[in-house]
């Protein structure tokens, strides 16, 4: 129904500009690309695209908090369940998670740490020194992953992690002299 604020051609319309918008940031730069550029290849009026976005920053600001919303449901959970959840979002949106680890053009882990920072889902004994190196060692995993073409599914990808931050295939090291 036109008129009705977020009816079904105005959901596809966003979905449209949001996907050519990552189509674009997979060859360029944010900074090189223009509304002219995503209008033409969207195949929408400058004037629709400023209806729901203010640039290309707010659209792609948009679908970083689109996908960070579909991570709600991080409260109550085991920090593995919350990683193998984080992991089956961005396995379903394989072309984010390229853009997220591969090319770094987006904020999404930023917004994805203050999420579990939030959420509490990291346990108490681990200190925020702790915290941190872990983070960053599972974004290089994720980004090892994501590059590799995310071979190995959510589940099996949780397991590796949570094996390498708890080092199990190194206890042999811990016992040998130096």
């Amino acid at each position: 129904m036109v008129g009705v604020k977020n009816n079904r051609r105005a959901q596809y319309t966003q979905r449209v500009i949001q996907e050519t918008v990552l189509s674009l940031l997979e060859n360029q730069p944010i900074t090189a690309i223009s509304v002219t550029a995503v209008c033409e290849l969207a195949d929408v009026n400058r004037t629709t695209f400023y209806r729901y976005y203010t640039d290309v920053y707010d659209c792609v600001a948009s679908i970083e908090k689109a996908f960070v919303a579909s991570l709600q449901p991080f409260q109550e959970s085991t920090p593995s369940k919350a990683l193998e959840h984080l992991l089956t979002a961005f396995y379903r949106d394989k072309k984010l998670s390229n853009l997220v680890f591969v090319e770094g053009k987006t904020k999404v882990l930023d917004r994805m740490q203050e999420l579990m920072n939030q959420s509490g889902s990291r346990p108490p004994e681990i200190t925020a020194y702790q915290g941190a190196y872990i983070g960053a060692g599972i974004q290089s995993v994720l980004k090892t992953w994501v590059k590799g073409g995310m071979v190995e599914s959510p589940h099996e990808m949780t397991q590796i992690i949570i094996d390498t931050i708890l080092a199990r295939n190194l206890d042999n090291l811990r016992t040998t002299p130096l």
